[in-house]
């Protein structure tokens, strides 16, 4: 199974994100962002950031986790490789985030993203397994 897949759309850009279990599509949705961020291969694993997130329903929850990842690397200049769920119910998680903090010598930007949308916001149960997609503001 795929992690995620890139979707191309006319003013933004989004993604798939995939997953056996419903925290695996959470860690994956996480992978996927920073993907559209730099190149997760240059990205050592070097701290961990323990986060816990409530909000009111999956969806919301979906957008918050994100928007928590991308406000560290907005504002304290984090970059994440890894992330694990460690525990999810349908309005809460708790989280542990790997990587390190953005180096102008080894990492390269490559797309800003401003925000995380509710545009076409889906998450979904699939035969496969669980899917989401989530647009985001560049």
């Amino acid at each position: 199974m795929e992690y995620f897949r890139i979707l191309e759309h006319t003013a933004d850009v989004g993604f798939e994100a995939f997953g056996a279990t419903r925290e695996k599509v959470f860690s994956n949705a996480g992978r996927a962002l920073f993907y559209l961020i730099t190149d997760p291969e240059a990205v050592e694993n070097r701290d961990r950031l323990t986060l816990q997130l409530e909000a009111e329903d999956p969806s919301s929850l979906m957008v918050d986790w994100l928007s928590e990842v991308l406000y560290l690397y907005d504002a304290e200049g984090w970059l994440f490789r890894d992330f694990e769920i460690e525990r999810l119910t349908d309005r809460s998680l708790s989280a542990v985030v790997r990587g390190e903090k953005f180096d102008a010598a080894r990492h390269e930007i490559k797309l800003l993203v401003k925000a995380i949308t509710y545009h076409q916001l889906a998450l979904e149960q699939t035969a496969e397994g669980w899917r989401c997609r989530v647009y985001v503001d560049i």
